[in-house]
């Protein structure tokens, strides 16, 4: 009884459903208007600062981690250390060669 009641109020909701004929229209890509496109930008810019900034960090931090590790003797932090700066280095190189790398993909 009560399953046949709960497919008929399905069955119910799914007719009163808009078809495809009632969706929007897929506008065409248009650039941001006014100044938004150099906001953008400066936004993306201060992203990147702040990558560069944090791997810059994570480097160090290792360096500090692994000589920390390997004078007290705790081989825990020296490990860590080293993912840390291997970590940063490969961060670097995809830093230095993400946007070659997207531009050739987007074929840009």
């Amino acid at each position: 009884m009560l399953s046949s009641h709960l497919l008929h109020e399905l069955m119910t909701t799914l007719a009163h459903l808009p078809g495809p004929e009632t969706l929007p229209p897929d506008p065409a890509p248009a650039p941001p208007p006014g100044n938004a496109a150099t906001a953008i930008n400066k936004v993306v810019s201060y992203i990147k600062w702040g990558a560069g900034i944090s791997l810059i960090a994570c480097f160090f931090a290792g360096l500090i981690a692994f000589a920390g590790g390997r004078i007290w003797d705790h081989h825990r932090a020296g490990r860590m250390g080293t993912t840390m700066i291997l970590c940063s280095m490969f961060g670097g190189l995809l830093y230095g060669t993400g946007y070659t790398l997207l531009a050739t993909f987007a074929g840009g």
